[in-house]
C-alpha cells in the first residue's frame, strides 16, 4: 500500500471516530434533556397543572424519543415494517400526525372555553341590566 492510501485510510478512521464521538455527545445531551423533561412533567402533575392523560402522554413521548436517540437504527427497522424507506421519514410522518391531532384538540378546547365565556357573560349581563346603562 502506498503512503497516500494509508493517509486516506487514516483520515477515514479519524472521521468515523469523530462522528461516533459526536453521536455519543448528542445522545448524552438528549438523554439529560429527556430526564429533565420527565421530571418537569411529574412536577407539573403534582402541582395540579397537568392531568393524568397529559402526564402519561408526555412521559411516554420523552421515553420513546430517548429510545430512538439511543438506538437510531430502530426507526429504520420500524419504518421498513410499515413500508417506509427511512426511519427519519417515519419519525416525520408520525410527528406530523401527532402535531395536527394536538392542534385539533387544542382548537376544540379553545372553542369550548370561548363558548363558556360567552354563556357566563350573557348570563351576568341579563341578570344585572342596570349595570349596562346606569343612566336609565
Amino acid at each position: 500500500m502506498n503512503i497516500a492510501a494509508l493517509k486516506i485510510r487514516e483520515l477515514v478512521i479519524v472521521y468515523k471516530l469523530k462522528i461516533k464521538c459526536m453521536l455519543i455527545l448528542f445522545q448524552l445531551l438528549f438523554i439529560s434533556f429527556s430526564l429533565f423533561a420527565i421530571v418537569s412533567v411529574i412536577k407539573r402533575k403534582r402541582e395540579g397543572l397537568l392531568g393524568p392523560k397529559g402526564m402519561v402522554f408526555w412521559t411516554v413521548f420523552w421515553l420513546v424519543a430517548a429510545a430512538f436517540v439511543l438506538w437510531p437504527n430502530s426507526t429504520t427497522v420500524l419504518a421498513n415494517k410499515f413500508g417506509i424507506g427511512r426511519g427519519a421519514d417515519l419519525v416525520f410522518y408520525v410527528s406530523l400526525v401527532v402535531f395536527f391531532y394536538l392542534l385539533f384538540k387544542l382548537n376544540v378546547k379553545l372553542e369550548a372555553v370561548g363558548r363558556d365565556i360567552t354563556k357566563i357573560v350573557r348570563k351576568e349581563s341579563l341578570s344585572k341590566p342596570e349595570t349596562l346603562n346606569p343612566k336609565l
